[in-house]
This record gives structure tokens, C-alpha cells and sequence, in this order.
């Protein structure tokens, strides 16, 4: 990969690898880099920009079903018919870059159990510096390794890498230190030609289109934020990050109405604290890994985020930011692909202070409307901003579940100058995912009795 980022790439296990390739190829633009085809799954690795998908799907059927038992790593010799060869010790396994999705941390226990296996987003791979470092620091912290630094190799250099157990539902985190690796993705994947991919795409729609990932956001329990952060700084050393200056440090930042309750929190690893996930030397400039925490308030009901955790078996990645340099084309072109995006009650644009705050940062009212995007312009915006003539603010719109189930989706985003998550936007978007999961329960509900 051209240029390494902390995160390293996100990984989806699926049932229906024909399905999600295809929502994310031909809805979202991303095009098909590397593959890789074992006796044990098949995995094809996605770009748009500096963005990588893992796309996972196992060839064991038996894996889906919680009654049975499948490894979540194991270590094969090189006697093995399904070895990989390579000219030293460094070989490929079919057992390597594979973890099970299917196996959930109780995070009140830290029992690990087995649930059926779904289309999940689970697998924040992360670019290190160290990684026997990291892997002996979250071990003295408790924390749990799935598989220990191992070194893999091919003719484009060598990569080491590890596996380790999260404290938040399925999620786990892939380690690499790819520095000494010049290859498209890693060693045993092989490289697609895509030279006729997007054969109707211009130039001036590629250029609109997502360019990184912005953010990972956590559905969780109530009342496990602060264990999750002190979890994430013990064994990653990752810090705190205020999502905007009302929020309050205890209890983060809260929005709580009679039809609405959540709390949000945030954290992030800087490249430079030495005991956490650093980067090599010469990525100094690298964005940092930012993950957000949303849970539901004590007594609030039925509500989005639980929702997402009893049908994803668990907590888990809700959503994924998507960043793009211009999200009216963009948002636009995937409409036209297809892409089916959850707009804002029709009141959001007339709510006190939203147009005088859309006519302040110089958008268009109508056009944000047109699309149902989003505005939020940061609370300490006029201070920060003085004399230069513009405020922070970002633009997002979120599409409707990407899987068979209610859980996971697509968050689009563009920065101008903006640093935290659109804590202006919040009750609209929450109004706007209940109305959608309460009108989808109606009609399955008529579906059902009819």
C-alpha cells in the first residue's frame, strides 16, 4: 500500500461474499486490489483512496452454526498440503489472517461464547510499529492474545503480525507492522488487475468519491463506556477525545429527551505516545485512529442501539465514517448507484438556529435539503476561526442498514475544518434511524399477520 495508515484496514465477515462485494463495489466504488483463495475461505481486499476492506467469507459451513466449534486460530506444519511455499520459514498458512466472528465477549464476565454467525463488521486491523511490543503490553494488562507476532514473507518483503481479543462484543484487533512489506496488500494475497473496473466513472466523480476512514463507531450496553476507555488506554494507550466543549468528562456527552437518550465518548491513539500503537518513524503525519462509544441511557426502551446489539448477537462496529473532499457530488453519484440514505425529518432545516448556522458557513440551504445532508458547524467555531473568514463545520448523511439485519451502516462525511462527530446533528439523526426501524417493524409486523 502506498501509504500506511494507523488503521491498516477494516475487515467484514460475511455469509453472502457475492452480496457484499457487491453493495460495496458497485454501490460505494470501491475497487477490487488483492484476493486470496484457501481451502478454509475465500477474501478479496477493497479500496477507495487510502480505505481497505477485508472482505472474509468462510468455506466451513459448520462455523455459522453455534452448535458446533471452530478454531479461531490454529498452527499448522509444514508438512501441511495446504501450505504455502516459500523459500524460508516465513510461509503463508490457509490458518493465517483468519479469526472467527461468531465469538462474542461478555463484557461484565470476559466469558467468551459462541453465537451464530452474521454478516459483521469485526476486525480493526491497526498498523504498529512494534508489535511484539504492544501484544506483551496488553498480555501484562490483561488483555486476551488470540494469535502471538508471527512473521510472513514473500518476494515483496516481509510483514509481522499479531491477533488480540477487544473487550467490546466480537471485535478484534489485527496488529501489522508492514513497513518492511512493498506489496499491495499482504503476503498470500494476489493482486486484480483493475484497469476496466469503473468503466463509466469520469475522472471528476473518482476524485469526489470517499477518500479514508474517518471514525469507528461502538454499539454498547449501558453503563460499560468508561470500562471500555479504560480498557482501550491500558492495553492500546489510546486517550480520551472530548467530542465537543460541553461535553462533560464523567459522564460524556449526553442527549437525553423524551424520545431520545444516549451518551457518546471518544477516544484516540496519538502516533506519538511511544507505549501505544506507534507508527514507523517516517509516517509521523499519519491521521490518528478515532473510535466512539454509543450507548443507550438507563430506562430509555426500545432504541437503535439496542436494536443493533440484540440483533448483531452483541455489541459491536455500529458504523464506519467514510471522509469525502466533496460530499454533494459524492452523495449524489451514490444515490444514483443505489445507495439508500436515511434523510433527516423535514423539520431539521427549519429548527431554531439551523438556517442562520447553514447561512453562516456559506452553504446552500436548498441543496443541503435536496440531499438530506446534514450541517453542524462546532460550537467554538468563532474562536478558533477569527480573522479567517470561515467557521469549522461538517457535512454527513448515514444510509440505512448495509446487511439482512438491522446493525451495521455507512457513515459519509466531509471536514471543513471540523474535528469532532456532529453533536448538533444527533437527535436528528436518531429521530431519523427510530422512524425508519419503527416503520420497517410495522410493515413486518402487517407482513406477518396478513
Amino acid at each position: 500500500m502506498e501509504s500506511r495508515l494507523a488503521l491498516h484496514h477494516i475487515e467484514i465477515g460475511t455469509n453472502d461474499s457475492k452480496r457484499t462485494l457487491r453493495q460495496f463495489t458497485s454501490l460505494f466504488q470501491f475497487r477490487l486490489l488483492a484476493t486470496r483463495n484457501t481451502d478454509e475461505c475465500s477474501q478479496w481486499v477493497l479500496q477507495t483512496g487510502t480505505a481497505v476492506l477485508l472482505v472474509t467469507e468462510l468455506h466451513e459451513p459448520d462455523c455459522k452454526n453455534p452448535s458446533h466449534e471452530c478454531h479461531q486460530h490454529h498452527v499448522q506444519d509444514s508438512s501441511s498440503p495446504s501450505f504455502y511455499t516459500d523459500t524460508d520459514n516465513r510461509s503463508v498458512l490457509n490458518s493465517d489472517y483468519i479469526s472467527d466472528w461468531g465469538l462474542y465477549t461478555d463484557f461484565d464476565t470476559g466469558i467468551v461464547t459462541r453465537k451464530s454467525k452474521i454478516d459483521s463488521v469485526f476486525n480493526i486491523a491497526l498498523e504498529v510499529k512494534n508489535v511484539e511490543k504492544v501484544v506483551n503490553q496488553t498480555q501484562r494488562k490483561g488483555g486476551e492474545i488470540l494469535r502471538y507476532p508471527k512473521t510472513l514473507s514473500d518476494e515483496n518483503g516481509h510483514i509481522t503480525y499479531a491477533v488480540i481479543r477487544s473487550c467490546v462484543g466480537n471485535v478484534v484487533h489485527t496488529l501489522i507492522n508492514s513497513s518492511n512489506y512493498t506489496g499491495t496488500f499482504l503476503p498470500g494475497f494476489i493482486n486484480v488487475d483493475n484497469q476496466n473496473v469503473w468503466p463509466n466513472m469520469t475522472d471528476s466523480e473518482s476524485s469526489s468519491m470517499l477518500t479514508n476512514f474517518d471514525h469507528i463507531t461502538y454499539a454498547c450496553p449501558v453503563g460499560v463506556s468508561h470500562s471500555i476507555l479504560e480498557w482501550y488506554e491500558r492495553c492500546f494507550g489510546m486517550k480520551r477525545f472530548l467530542i465537543n466543549r460541553d461535553e462533560d468528562l464523567s459522564e460524556g456527552f449526553v442527549v437525553k429527551e423524551s424520545d431520545i437518550g444516549m451518551r457518546l465518548m471518544a477516544m484516540e491513539y496519538w502516533h506519538c505516545a511511544e507505549v501505544g500503537l506507534t507508527l514507523p518513524a517516517n509516517n509521523i503525519s499519519t491521521p490518528t485512529v478515532k473510535i466512539v462509544i454509543a450507548e443507550p441511557l438507563p430506562g430509555q426502551g426500545p432504541n437503535q442501539v439496542e436494536t443493533f446489539i440484540k440483533q448483531h448477537y452483541g455489541p459491536g462496529v455500529q458504523h464506519i465514517g467514510l471522509h469525502t473532499g466533496e460530499i454533494f457530488s459524492t452523495v449524489k453519484l451514490l444515490q444514483k448507484q443505489g445507495v439508500d440514505f436515511i434523510h433527516p425529518p423535514p423539520a431539521y432545516y427549519s429548527e431554531v438556529g439551523k438556517l442562520t448556522e447553514i447561512h453562516h458557513v456559506g452553504e446552500s440551504l436548498e441543496v443541503l435539503k435536496a440531499h438530506g445532508i446534514l450541517l453542524d458547524a462546532e460550537a467554538d467555531a468563532e474562536s478558533y476561526c477569527e480573522g479567517k473568514g470561515k467557521v469549522r463545520y461538517l457535512m454527513q448523511m448515514f444510509t440505512k442498514p448495509i446487511f439482512d439485519r438491522d446493525t451495521f451502516f455507512v457513515e459519509v462525511i466531509q471536514r471543513c475544518g471540523a474535528t469532532g462527530f456532529g453533536a448538533g446533528n444527533i437527535k436528528a439523526l436518531w429521530r431519523a434511524v427510530q422512524a425508519f426501524l419503527d416503520d420497517k417493524t410495522q410493515i413486518e409486523a402487517k407482513t406477518n399477520t396478513s
